[in-house]
Parts: structure tokens; C-alpha cells; sequence
């Protein structure tokens, strides 16, 4: 994830990473005159993915003549692999902050080089190029307890997924009466696996002031239960650190992505579908909801059809103003107030019509 640091310096010597399960190649490029080098040229060697490969990565650097405490680091985010590397190097290197870059993003640097080849090495070549040009900031790893909140939330839809799959094999195999038991068994089986690992969730939260204030202030809107504000909190972390509201839908995926081209093409505008998908569902179904109950969510949802829009068009809009009044209201530390309770005259227009 990005914070609100300063954008590095152009002259810093940057370690691309190209991290794999027992394994990462890194390579060197510096700030200002790697653009200039050829891209086979850059020094690259292969280290063992653990605290040792780490300390004779450093030591690799030195005898480079880099300073580790004048380098940075970037890598593709490789789930627990690259998160796991990242907090080896900030042990055993402070100053060599990494940063994590979304595979979107470096994927598409790097078949703009128009390589013919790909390696590990080659992709580690690759990165520090990446972050000659780019600089990326920081990573900075989620305290214990939101680490442990997005894995319970991960492991729950994980849950959800196959209890769907179950009952789905249910309905097909009908024939065999030795299936049916055998998935109705596997389906009570998950019920409670389900029923336990929300338990636990409800403990992290309970255990964590901040996760349970934050939570409380963002079930105060109207159609976000406890699962959907702990999954944005666990996926998107603390709201707070986005400076500005556009930043969080971009990164969520929510904001408008409009396709045109010359005279001819005039595509539909869409959600650019960027960020997390847990985070879209989630908001999707508090969305649903909202939209069903007497309050400013239906008011505008009913405003954007009568428009023109389509239903899809302007749940999506009602998403994004549910995620921009999360952010709000973590940064007010007050508790959502519908704006209808405060303007009598919608509240009846809202009335006669339900």
C-alpha cells in the first residue's frame, strides 16, 4: 500500500526484485543513468529467500560500492512472499524502505520495454528500471491485528466460495443419495467453519480499540453490517491515509473510466474495476441494501435513474458515496447522521412515496 511520504530523490540507487518461493533475484540501477544503461547490463545476482539471502544481499551491495542506507528497494507484490521479504530487509536495514508495486502496474512497464526475453533475472532488471522512473514509495506493513483481521476475512470468503461450490454439486448429483449426504454434511461443515471464523473476527475487532471504533463509526450508515466494514477496513486499511476522496475510489476501483477515440468510438462509461474485488462485492451488497430503506441513499439512487442512468450506473455511484462517507466519517470521528432526519420536507416526500 502507498503512503503520504515524500517522493524519493532521482538519485537514489534503486534494487529491483523479482521475488519467487525459496528464491529472488535482484538487480542494480541508479537514479538518473539507468535509463541510459542497457537493460542486460545491469548487475543482477540470485539470493536465497530468507533472513540470510537478505544479509548477503546487503553485503552484495556494499561490495557494489551502494550504500544500503542510500538504495530502495522495489518489488511485485507476490502475496506473503514479498510481503515476508520486505520485513527481512526493514530488520536488517532500516533505511532500505522497499516498496511493493501492484502486478497491474509493473506488468504493463515492463512489456512497454519490449523485451524478447523473460527471466527472473530479467525481470529484476526490469523492476529497478521501474523504479529508476517511477519511484514508488514505501511499503508500510498493517499492524499485527489488521494482518490478522484481512487473512480471517480472506479465509471466510474462502469459506463462502466453497459452500456455494458444494451446494451447486448438490443440485447436479441427485442421483447418488451417498453424494447428497456426503454434501449436505460438507455444507453444515462450513456453516459452522463460517460461524467460527466470524467469532474470531469479532474478537480481533474487540481486542483492538482503534479496528473497533473505526468499525462502530462505519456501521453507522445504513446498510453496512459488521462483515462489510471489516472487510474495507482489513483490505483498504485505514482510510484516513488517503489525502483525497478520488484517491480512494481510484484505488478501490470505483471511479469512472470513460473509453473514446477519435469520432467513431464512444464507449460506456465504467468502473475502471482497478482496485479489490472483496472490496467491490462488499460495498455492492451494502449498496443493495442501502438503496431498499427510507433514506438519502434511495433519494439519490431514484435522482440518478430518473436521469437516465442505468441501475448497474447508479448502484455504483451509491458504492462509491457509501466508500467516500466511510472515509468522512473516520476522519470526523462522528457517527453518521442521515442528512434526511435534518431536512423535514424529504423526509415526507420519502414517506408518501415508500
Amino acid at each position: 500500500m502507498r503512503d503520504e511520504q515524500k517522493p524519493v530523490s532521482e538519485a537514489v540507487v534503486w534494487v529491483g526484485v523479482d521475488v519467487s518461493k525459496s528464491t529472488f533475484d535482484a538487480a542494480l540501477a541508479e537514479g538518473g543513468q539507468g535509463g541510459c544503461q542497457p537493460l542486460g547490463k545491469l548487475p543482477a545476482r540470485c539470493f536465497s529467500r530468507s533472513p540470510e539471502g537478505v544479509a548477503e544481499l546487503l553485503a552484495w551491495l556494499r561490495a557494489s560500492g551502494v550504500a544500503p542506507e542510500s538504495a530502495r528497494v522495489v518489488m511485485e507484490a507476490t502475496g506473503r512472499y514479498s510481503v515476508e521479504l520486505a520485513a527481512w530487509v526493514a530488520q536488517a536495514c532500516p533505511p532500505l524502505s522497499s516498496a511493493i508495486e501492484s502486478p497491474r502496474q509493473t506488468v504493463a512497464f515492463i512489456k512497454s520495454l519490449g523485451l524478447r526475453n523473460k527471466t527472473d533475472r530479467m525481470d529484476a532488471r526490469a523492476l529497478a528500471l521501474y523504479g529508476v522512473e517511477r519511484r514508488p514509495r514505501a511499503y508500510q506493513p498493517p499492524p499485527a491485528s489488521e494482518g490478522e483481521l484481512r487473512e480471517l476475512v480472506r479465509y471466510r470468503d474462502f469459506l463462502v466460495q466453497q459452500k456455494v461450490a458444494a451446494g451447486n454439486r448438490a443440485e447436479e448429483m441427485r442421483d447418488s443419495k451417498f453424494i447428497q449426504r456426503e454434501m449436505r454434511r460438507q455444507i453444515r461443515q462450513l456453516e459452522r467453519d463460517i460461524e467460527k471464523t466470524e467469532k474470531e473476527m469479532a474478537r480481533v475487532k474487540q481486542a483492538t480499540p482503534e479496528l473497533e471504533n473505526d468499525i462502530a463509526l462505519m456501521t453507522s450508515i445504513y446498510g453496512v453490517a459488521f462483515l462489510t466494514a471489516a472487510t474495507i477496513r482489513a483490505e483498504l486499511g485505514d482510510l484516513r491515509r488517503f489525502e483525497k476522496a478520488r484517491q480512494l475510489t481510484a484505488f478501490a476501483g470505483l471511479n469512472p473510466s470513460l473509453r473514446q477515440s477519435g469520432s467513431s468510438v464512444r464507449g460506456r462509461t465504467h468502473i475502471s474495476k482497478a482496485g479489490n474485488p472483496r472490496v467491490r462485492r462488499a460495498l455492492y451488497l451494502s449498496a443493495m441494501v442501502a438503496v431498499r430503506g427510507d433514506n438519502d441513499f434511495r433519494h439519490d439512487y431514484e435522482r440518478l435513474r430518473a436521469q437516465g442512468l442505468s441501475k448497474m450506473a447508479a448502484l455504483c455511484a451509491i458504492m462509491r458515496k457509501i466508500l467516500v462517507l466511510m472515509r468522512a466519517l473516520l476522519i470526523s470521528g462522528k457517527p453518521y447522521v442521515p442528512l434526511w432526519k435534518n431536512r423535514p420536507q424529504l423526509q415526507e416526500k420519502m414517506f408518501l412515496e415508500a
